[in-house]
Parts: structure tokens; C-alpha cells; sequence
């Protein structure tokens, strides 16, 4: 993102007698005051022609991009219609609303709360919205209601547009254009945003908008737009809509970053993996109605790197890398919306949402804390604290000032992923356990897996969720992944230990006690290069010296005791960046080959084609430490990629997590690929 500001601001206004919002920021009204419903359904269901163009509508989704998502309201009463169309045509092909909204001025959710106060019928819709409301970081936040999807873009539109980047190009159905008035709010509309709307629009894609102004018909026939004027809502005179009639060729910015989707219409899935990875996969597949089949080494689900007693849950925050900083802050948001959507039905793990105190217990980490804070993060996900204040928060005295994470906390893992499974079961998912699978085939119609048995399966589409093991396959032997074992420490809690409310975290970390009381974990080693599970004491010690050493003084610390000697080892899987990886599995010979002269290419601006991958091949790994936090935001993305649809994050982020990234670093300064 061109952007460096991580956070919007909220939307300044005031409720007239009539209920109605007003902006003090653009001296606008939010939408009619005769009847703003009226006036939504006239102007954008109708100015597009929604209805009608659903029940001709061929394709397993439908796109639409709105500017101003102000109150929600073009939202709920196109979720409303959406929602009756699929109750009417249960069997048709048009199945998933993808509703991406941008909105450099949200309302709060009080604000929201009232605004919606009018509209009773959207009661239902506005209980969710309120309830999963992100907080205001700038970029995408995706938000499910049934089979409608809801990405809400905080932040101005000139710079979150384009960051649908190449891979939107030519994807969207239909545009609201609901920005206050242009001669209130010139800002958005403006060339640069119709030239964009026709790059990211279909052949026959549409618009409509309330406004008639001249400038705005000039800029869209520009852009290449067909513009029409009909008659306008109640009094107003006229209003614009349009459709584009086709579409030409255009090159790709970064074909070598190109996020590729499988060939073929998408049915059939196998995810091979029994984790937290795999866990989310397959929850978003499954929303999807797509058929999976899950293969698990194991006797059960979450037997390594997903099965600890107790996981922190937070954002990993960085002092210099903000786009680092800006995916996990999305992730987070986005796990504590599908946590609390298990929670809600019932899918029983333990967990609790007290927040995460980080400890200032060094002068580097004091400085630190203060770099992120001068970052200006939402309070609500980062704010610094004093040692009394952070004391406080956490329930037991410390000796240093830190940080503070108010929506962070803890859960069970592996409570999470069993159950989570079991649930998932019910939904459709099929397991075979005990199946360890040890090669990958290219078919005609997609992938053959055979496991160590010699037994055989196939199916169209594969996903490797496997940790640390992902590396097994001739597919991806090449890619610079490691493994990194993992010693996490339980211990019996104390008198003051059990005062604990918050995770804490300093050079490891000491999760509250569990919800019987008894115990709490402290973690982890870090060993890299190693797939060694066996107990170690040297690990053990390490841990309770990690904690007394940086929190030294601190009374309680006379209550750890780790001579049990109990604790869990897991391995994980990393890279030596500090993100992931998720995509289409990268083909290392083809790259190496077809890219050789990939720096000479892009410096003479000649034509590059995407990078090779290999076709219905997909992973996600090198989740690290990190995999409760990150795990359900990469695998919506990776879903939504196989299937072609609207990716829940920003270019500049997706290319990050590429698979290919670190052999593509390579080719574009010069440097040829060699077999590490």
C-alpha cells in the first residue's frame, strides 16, 4: 500500500429528527430522508437490474463493489433480496453474494446501532454486523452472513482499490456508487476511480448511481462506460447507470506473483493434514458446498504442532515491518469473528478473552513497544500501558511497563481442532484417519494421492495442510521451509498464580490458569532444523529460567515449578521470513527455466507469462508460532483463490505469502536458481 496509515478515522455526524444520519465531515446526508430503504432499492437493486440478472446468471457467485458503505444500508437491503433469491431458487447455478464495500469513514457501532433503528426487518443482519464489527484498520475485513460475504474496506478508496490488484481484473458484476454527493466529496470521484471500475469490471458488468452530475457522466463514458440518465428517486430529476459492453487484453503488473485458480469447475477436494490449518480449509470449503475429504496421518486430529493445552491468540505486531504488522492485525480480527462464530454454535474448547499483556522486561523491548506504538494503532488492539496499569489489566503484579492487547486471550488448541472437526463432520467433511500419504500423481482431471499402504485416491483439487511434513512431496521438496521443535511447559498453578487474567508474554510466555484451575502452560523452546519429539529437561529448565530471568522480582515467580517435568512437544514449520506461505505449489525446475532471464525481461518490458505452478496443487505452511492467530484468514484466502473468487486481502500482502517468493527474489535481481 502506498498508505502508511494504519488506522481511519471514525465518521463524525449527527441523527436529524427524522433519525436520519447526517456528516459533519461532508455536510451529506447518509441517504434520503423521504425513505432511505426506498431509495437504495430503486437506485441500486433496480439501477443494476439485480433480480433479473441473478436468474440469468451462470456462474456460482456474483461481485459487487460499492463506494461509501456509510449505515449499511444499500447492504442489508441487498442481502435481504439476496437471501429471498436463493430461498426461491434453491437449485440454481448463482449461490454466494460477494459484497465488497469501501468506506473511508466508518460509523461506529453505536452509530450503527441507531442509524439501523428505522429498519426493524434488518434487525437480524444488524445483530451480526454489530457483533462482528473489526476495528479500524485500514485494508480488507471479511465478514460472513450465510451465503453472503462481506469484505468492508476501511480507508479511502484511492488507495484500497487498487489493492483488488491484477487478479480482480475483469471480475465485477455490478458497482453501487454511493459516495456523498460530488460536489461534497470531489475527492473519490474522480478519473482515477473510473478508470479502475472498468479494469475490475466484467463484459456487461453494470453500474448505477443517484447522481446525475455531468462530470461524473463524462468520467465514466471516458473510462469506456455506457452511460444512461433515467428518472431519479421521489424528486430528484435523474440518475445514472450503465453497463461496460466488453473487455480488451491488458498485461499483468507481477505475473510472477500471479495468484493462479484451479482449472476445471471446482467439486472435489482433499486436504491432507489433521491441524488448525486444515481445520479452517475446511470449514471454508464446506461453506462453499464444495465436497472434502480430509487425510490424516494420525489415530486423531491435532497430535503436533495443533495439540497444546492452552495457545495465546493475538496479533504479532512489528517495529519495522508494517505489512507484516497489517496481515496478522486482518488475521487476527478474522479468527476472533470465526472463534466466536464456533463459540456461538456450541462447538466446545475452552478459551478466554482477558487480553495479552506484553512485558517491557528489557531497554530493547521498551523501545520496541514504542516504535509499534508510534505506528498509531487502534486502542482497541494495541495501546501501551504502565507497570501499574498493566498490573492491573493482568491480575498480577509486575515489574515493568508493556503493552496491552484488550480482544487478545487464550484457547485450547486442540480441544479447538478435535471438536472443531467433529463439527465439521456433521457439516459433510469425510476423514479417513491412519493414512499417511506419501505421493502426489498428476491425472487428467487432477491429482491421484497414493499413501503409505499403496493405496490409492483422487480427486480434482489437493491442499498440503500438513506442517513441517509439507516438504515430503517431489512437488515441494525445493521450497526453503525447515522445521523448528517446540517444548511447551505445563505447571500447577498457586495462590497467586491463579490471579493471572490475561496471557503474558515477555521472551516466552505463561498462559492463566485453565478453566478447572489447575494449571498453566509456559512457552515454548525454539530449536530449529529439528523434528525430535522427545522430552527434553534442558528445554524444561529453560523455560522457568526465561521467566525468572526477565521478570526477576516479581513475587509469584516463587510459584513456578516445573519439576513434574510435564510437558508437550510439537514441530513446526517456518521460513526464515516472519510470514507464511499459501497458494498454488510453485513448479521450482519450470521457474527456474522459463524465468532465467527474468531481470533482462522486465528490464527491457517485454511480455512475462505467470510463473508455473503446478495445476489443482495448493498449500499453506510455515505457519510458525503463529498458526492460531493466521491459520483461518490464509485458508479463506487460499479457498477463495482455487475457486476464482475475491480474495479477503490486499495485493501487496497476497504476493507476500506467495510460495514462490523467495526463488522469484532471486530471478529479479539476476541470480539464477540452483537445487539448494
Amino acid at each position: 500500500m502506498t498508505n502508511n496509515k494504519l488506522t481511519t478515522d471514525y465518521a463524525e455526524l449527527n441523527f436529524n429528527a427524522d433519525n436520519t444520519p447526517v456528516s459533519l465531515q461532508f455536510d451529506d446526508i447518509y441517504f434520503s430522508v423521504q425513505d432511505g430503504l426506498a431509495e437504495s432499492r430503486y437506485v441500486f437493486l433496480e439501477g443494476n437490474q439485480l433480480s433479473a440478472r441473478w436468474r440469468q446468471h451462470t456462474q456460482p457467485h456474483f461481485v459487487i463493489a460499492e463506494s461509501g458503505f456509510g449505515s449499511g444500508l444499500n447492504f442489508f437491503a441487498c442481502a435481504l433480496l439476496f437471501h429471498q433469491f436463493r430461498r426461491q431458487n434453491p437449485a440454481h447455478p448463482l449461490q454466494r453474494l460477494y459484497f465488497l464495500s469501501f468506506e473511508k469513514y466508518p460509523l461506529t457501532v453505536s452509530q450503527l446501532q441507531q442509524a439501523h433503528r428505522t429498519y426493524p426487518e434488518f434487525e437480524a443482519l444488524s445483530k451480526r454486523l454489530c457483533r462482528h464489527y473489526p476495528f479500524r484498520l485500514n485494508g480488507c475485513h471479511r465478514l460472513h452472513f450465510d451465503e453472503i460475504h462481506l469484505d468492508l474496506w476501511f480507508g479511502d478508496i484511492q488507495h484500497n482499490l487498487p489493492q483488488l490488484g491484477d487478479y480482480m481484473r475483469q471480475k465485477i458484476d455490478a458497482w453501487f456508487l454511493d459516495g456523498f454527493a460530488p460536489n461534497k466529496n470531489p475527492q473519490m470521484w474522480n478519473d482515477a476511480l473510473y478508470q479502475a471500475m472498468f479494469r475490475y469490471s466484467k463484459s456487461g458488468a453494470t453500474f448505477a448511481t443517484f447522481t446525475a452530475a455531468s462530470a461524473v457522466r463524462r468520467g465514466l463514458q471516458a473510462a469506456g462506460f455506457t452511460v444512461n440518465k433515467q428518472k431519479g428517486f421521489a424528486n430528484k430529476r435523474e440518475m445514472l447507470c450503465g453497463y461496460k459492453a466488453e473487455s480488451g487484453g491488458e498485461n499483468i503488473g507481477t505475473p510472477w506473483y500471479q495468484a493462479q485458480s484451479a482449472v476445471g469447475t471446482v467439486q472435489d477436494i482433499a486436504i491432507i493434514g489433521g491441524g488448525v490449518a486444515s481445520l479452517f480449509t475446511a470449514l471454508s470449503c464446506l461453506r462453499r458446498g464444495l465436497k472434502v475429504t480430509l487425510y490424516c496421518e494420525d489415530p486423531q486430529p491435532a497430535l503436533n504442532a495443533s495439540g497444546n493445552k492452552q495457545g495465546a491468540l493475538y496479533p504479532q505486531l512489528s517495529d519495522d515491518d508494517l505489512r507484516n504488522s497489517r496481515f496478522y492485525g486482518y488475521a487476527f480480527g478474522y479468527a476472533r469473528r470465526q472463534l466466536q462464530d464456533f463459540i456461538d454454535q456450541e462447538i466446545p474448547f475452552e478459551s478466554d478473552w482477558q487480553g495479552v499483556a506484553i512485558c517491557a522486561y528489557s531497554c530493547k523491548v521498551k523501545q520496541k513497544l514504542a516504535h509499534i506504538a508510534a505506528q498509531q494503532w487502534d486502542p482497541d488492539l494495541f495501546h501501551l500501558c504502565s507497570r501499574k496499569t498493566l498490573s492491573r489489566l493482568s491480575g498480577i503484579a509486575l515489574n515493568c511497563d508493556g503493552a496491552f492487547i484488550p480482544q487478545g486471550g487464550w484457547l485450547a488448541p486442540q480441544q479447538l481442532v478435535q471438536n472443531g472437526f467433529a463439527h465439521l463432520q456433521k457439516c459433510g467433511l469425510n476423514i479417513h484417519f491412519r493414512q499417511s500419504i506419501t505421493a502426489l500423481q498428476p491425472t487428467e482431471t487432477g491429482w491421484q494421492l497414493t499413501t503409505a499402504q499403496q493405496t490409492r485416491f483422487e480427486h480434482h483439487v489437493v491442499i498440503l495442510a500438513n506442517g513441517h511434513q509439507i516438504t515430503d512431496f517431489k512437488q515441494t521438496e525445493k521450497l526453503p521451509l525447515y522445521p523448528v521443535r517446540g517444548q511447551v511447559s505445563q505447571i500447577p498453578s498457586g495462590k497467586q498464580l491463579k490471579q493471572l487474567k490475561s496471557v503474558l508474554c515477555y521472551d516466552g510466555y505463561l498462559t492463566p490458569a485453565d478453566r478447572q484451575q489447575q494449571s498453566h502452560c509456559i512457552g515454548a523452546s525454539h530449536v530449529r532444523n529439528s523434528a525430535d519429539r522427545t522430552f527434553s529437561l534442558q528445554e524444561q529448565q529453560q523455560n522457568g529460567d526465561k521467566i525468572r530471568q526477565n521478570l526477576d522480582g516479581c513475587d509469584w515467580l516463587q510459584e513456578i515449578d516445573l519439576s513434574d517435568n510435564l510437558a508437550r512437544i510439537g514441530v513446526r514449520c517456518s521460513t526464515r521470513e516472519r510470514l507464511p506461505i499459501m497458494g498454488c505449489v510453485p513448479h521450482f525446475a519450470q521457474t527456474a527455466e522459463q524465468y532465467r532471464n527474468l531481470f533482462n525481461l522486465r528490464r527491457r518490458r517485454q511480455s512475462i507469462p505467470p510463473a508455473p505452478g503446478y495445476p489443482n496443487l495448493y498449500l499453506i505452511g510455515a505457519l510458525g508460532s503463529r498458526g492460531l492467530t493466521s491459520a483461518a484468514l490464509l485458508a479463506e484466502t487460499m479457498v477463495c483463490q482455487i475457486l476464482g473468487e475475491p480474495l479477503p486481502l490486499g495485493e501487496d500482502i497476497v504476493h507476500a505469502l506467495n510460495p514462490n517468493r523467495s526463488w522469484i527474489r532471486k530471478l529479479l535481481k539476476g541470480t539464477p536458481l540452483t537445487t539448494p
